[in-house]
């Protein structure tokens, strides 16, 4: 029997965020991310990988994208607010 997914965590990172591949020659990668005192590594299930392996990372890189993005205009849309408000206030 395959060995599915498991587990659940909500992680809310700060400035001491940090994310990285660990790659090795003949083993699977393994994606850390690492926020304080917490530490989430995601690696494939049952030691192998596969082409469901390669589906899911490809889903991985849309939603960090996605999520990089979103990240991107909340950033700006503050910054656009903030040069408005200095502007506004040395009127």
């Amino acid at each position: 029997m395959p060995v599915g997914s498991w587990g659940h965590v909500g992680l809310a990172v700060g400035a001491d965020g940090s994310a990285r591949c660990h790659t090795y020659p003949h083993e699977r990668p393994i994606l850390t991310v690492d926020a304080g005192h917490i530490d989430l590594s995601l690696s494939v299930s049952g030691g192998t990988v596969t082409a469901d392996h390669l589906v899911f990372a490809r889903a991985l890189v849309r939603a960090a994208t996605d999520y990089l993005s979103a990240c991107e205009r909340l950033l700006a849309g503050r910054t656009a607010d903030d040069s408005t408000s200095d502007t506004t206030t040395a009127a």
